[in-house]
């Protein structure tokens, strides 16, 4: 029997495997070339690498093994149309002070003094993602800026969502109703696989919400995008306002600033589009299952 046959009707446990052989496999590869990059573009260039290497190819051969057809299984077959797009862009802005809101009630979560050693520990690795993170926002030219976009935006946004949506959340739904769960359990995972635990329900949040993209339109291409789109909005940021953390589109409702009424508002108007989109725009009058063994 070919390995593409038995793979096909396997069991979720064995794909789940399968996929993570197929993720060390790219780490194997990606470390060889990152033992000789130095200097300030390193951690530019490593993302570039873990994007590809990590979670682009794996993912892409995943699909393979699963459905047959990488871009039918992955539901990239489709373009998406340009209103869901503007759909993605408008919920973006309207929930922004929401969410910034929860990011500061996130960064401010203190442990039990018992937990105080583990507190410690997950401060220090916000302390080292933040300095990773503030290093690559140093753009010092307008091609610089176009090379982080990629980097950050593009690469990152399409590797996450292969890996998570593509691959992982459809493998667990599988043929099941287990919707839900899928979302859940994938943003979850998404969010805690990043080591930043005072950012860690915003991105739970995000990582529902592309999950549920992908459920409601069965085009992979809207969370991409909406993945895409959230982060490059950081870069531009950075690169518009001099990487200033006081810029007043991250200040909206917030405790800090005299508009926390706005994360209410911007909380309520969010669930009404949310529920206004899912219904005009981005559902299909398909019913909701996990891919069959042909890809379709």
């Amino acid at each position: 029997m070919k390995l593409t046959e038995y793979m096909r009707g396997s069991s979720t446990g064995v794909k789940l495997i399968v996929l993570l052989v197929l993720i060390l496999c790219g780490i194997f590869v990606i470390a060889i070339p990152m033992l000789f990059i130095r200097g300030e573009y390193a951690p530019l260039t490593g993302m570039y690498l873990q994007n590809i290497g990590m979670f682009i190819l794996p993912a892409w051969f995943a699909a393979m093994l699963f459905w047959g057809n990488a871009g039918k299984g992955l539901h990239l077959n489709k373009a998406p149309r340009l209103i869901e797009i503007l759909c993605i862009v408008v919920l973006y802005f309207v929930a922004t002070p929401m969410f910034n809101r929860l990011v500061e009630w996130n960064e401010s979560i203190s442990l039990p003094a018992a937990f105080s050693s583990i507190e410690a520990w997950m401060r220090q690795q916000e302390e080292v993602a933040a300095a990773v993170t503030e290093q690559m926002l140093q753009i010092k030219s307008f091609p610089h800026f176009l090379a982080v976009i990629l980097g950050i935006g593009v690469l990152t946004g399409m590797g996450e969502e292969m890996i998570f949506r593509g691959v992982l959340q459809q493998t667990v739904q599988g043929e099941s109703r287990r919707a839900h769960f899928a979302v859940w359990s994938c943003a979850f995972l998404f969010s805690a696989i990043h080591l930043q635990f005072y950012g860690f329900f915003p991105r739970l949040l995000l990582g529902a919400f592309f999950g549920y993209l992908l459920v409601w339109s069965h085009n992979l291409w809207l969370p991409i995008f909406g993945h895409l789109f959230n982060n490059s909005m950081v870069v531009c940021i950075a690169y518009f306002t001099g990487n200033a953390s006081d810029n007043e589109l991250e200040a909206l409702g917030t405790a800090q600033s005299s508009t926390t009424w706005l994360a209410w508002v911007s909380l309520a108007v969010t669930v009404l589009l949310l529920y206004l989109f899912y219904k005009k725009v981005f559902s299909t009058p398909r019913e909701i299952k996990g891919i069959s063994s042909d890809g379709k």
